[in-house]
């Protein structure tokens, strides 16, 4: 069938709330196509969006029979959530919801629900959960710089399937271990409930790898009360240090023994950026506390014995998790953001990577928004013994790289500098040893997303179970 005639035959069977857009001139059209970023974006022939569950799964079963490509949208961050003009895109926006109950500690999150959403629902019931992990940078704005990040619209059910790396990890887990129970619609079109009693092994797949195996339209998810994370009120105190990149052996001899400080529950990001007012290149610590402001500024000492150039300490509550961070949740010009697993701090690495972002800003104007981060958590204190297909339990650093720039005849020097940043991380590693994140990287080998030979095994013949035909994508296959 035709994507037109398709397109006619949904229009007769969806209820009058849900809406479908074929003219790309149409401002809803525009609208709905907008992506965090415009890399490798495509033009669909249409984009539906239904507004309620229904009309969800009767267009998901309609395109399935017709043999229509399509691929399903939340926050338009994904770098796949766009496909060309014989497909559609079937965009969840107008189909969320969100019910908190904290007699349970869970929340049920339907559709195309943000995080910010999220947030607020949890914190007026005094609950928390994961959320998307503050890739704080510095940039430079109208009167000075700004903290920004990535947060708060990022889709909840593509976070939480993805693996879901969060500063909460050493207190909760990942956003995948929260995943109590999940509804999606399959390859046949049919709606699945899969819990701990039905459908077991199709939850586990779900639990790090379930944009392979269907469109996830509900998930219920563990909740925590906020003293969880050290006081009544849910807060943590935020650092922030600013460094020159000549102080890069001392500031790095500090963070190899923060990193893997037992005594104090901490997370945070090690950056190279280009600072503002000039754009140069600077190194930023900012590092999350679990405790009071006395104890982390005890905790930070450290840091402030070294010299910054800057420092600061604030005070956040959960709700405005990623609030100082909204810059980053811009859409369009030209970004690419991944993380690879690092087993440990290794100074001399990261000093090198230092080399390679210089170059990267010389050689690529208008890439100053682009930053290396190490990422790191404290171990978690207590034992985790859910098996999820996304793993990684004991994988607490992660080298963040956001390329962000606005020519696109510097794609291929971006992407090669950008490899060169995380081949230089890896130095001194095995390739068996690779760990590449699966909600930012699909070129990697399969491999280094999901770890050993059993899960890539149990993935598989899942996937030829619910997925032989590779609806949702070949992976897997």
């Amino acid at each position: 069938m035709a994507l037109q005639d398709f397109i006619n035959l949904l229009r007769s069977k969806v209820s009058k709330e849900s809406r479908i857009v074929t003219d790309q001139q149409d401002a809803e059209f525009k609208a709905s196509l907008e992506r965090w970023s415009n890399l490798d974006l495509k033009v669909p022939g249409a984009i539906v969006r239904p507004a309620n569950e229904t009309d969800a799964v009767l267009t998901v079963k309609e395109a399935v029979k017709a043999s229509i490509p399509f691929v399903a949208a939340s926050g338009g961050h994904s770098p796949w959530s766009t496909i060309e003009e014989n497909g559609f895109i079937l965009d969840l926006s107008l189909y969320k919801d969100v019910v908190v109950e904290p007699s349970k500690n869970t929340a049920t999150v339907k559709g195309g629900l943000l995080m910010k959403e999220l947030q607020v629902a949890l914190n007026k019931e005094g609950q928390f959960t994961s959320t998307v992990s503050q890739s704080v940078k510095v940039f430079p704005i109208s009167n000075g710089a700004l903290a920004v990040g990535n947060g708060n619209t990022v889709g909840v059910i593509p976070f939480f399937i993805n693996g879901g790396i969060s500063i909460y990890t050493p207190l909760i887990g990942f956003g995948c271990e929260n995943i109590l129970s999940a509804r999606l619609i399959t390859a046949n079109g049919e709606v699945v409930e899969a819990t701990e009693s039905d459908n077991q092994e199709l939850l586990w797949a779900v639990r790090g790898a379930g944009q392979f195996f269907g469109v996830v339209i509900e998930l219920v998810l563990r909740t925590y009360p906020l003293s969880v994370i050290g006081n009544p009120s849910g807060s943590r105190e935020l650092g922030t240090f600013v460094f020159l990149p000549q102080q890069a052996s001392d500031v790095c001899r500090v963070m190899s023994k923060i990193t893997v400080d037992q005594e104090h529950i901490s997370a945070g990001h090690f950056m190279i950026i280009a600072a503002p007012p000039h754009l140069r290149q600077a190194l930023m610590v900012a590092p999350q506390f679990f405790g009071s402001p006395e104890e982390a500024a005890k905790a930070f000492q450290p840091l402030i014995d070294l010299g910054p150039v800057q420092h600061t300490q604030t005070t956040s509550n959960f709700e405005s998790h990623s609030d100082h961070l909204s810059f980053m949740c811009a859409k369009g010009e030209y970004k690419h953001f991944s993380q690879t697993g690092l087993q440990e701090f290794e100074p001399d690495n990261f000093v090198k990577c230092i080399d390679i972002h210089d170059k990267l800003l010389s050689a690529c104007p208008g890439s100053e928004r682009s930053g290396f981060t190490f990422e790191w958590h404290s171990a978690s204190p207590q034992a985790r013994e859910l098996d999820t297909s996304f793993g990684n339990q004991g994988v607490n650093f992660w080298l963040n790289i956001l390329t962000w720039y606005t020519n696109p005849a510097q794609h291929e020097h971006v992407a090669r500098l950008r490899d060169a940043a995380e081949a230089q991380m890896r130095v001194g590693r095995e390739e068996k040893d690779f760990i590449s994140y699966t909600n930012s990287s699909r070129e990697d080998p399969i491999e280094y997303r999901y770890k050993g030979p059993e899960r890539l095994e149990k993935l598989r013949s899942l996937k030829k179970k619910w997925d032989a035909g590779g609806v949702f994508t070949k992976e897997l296959l």
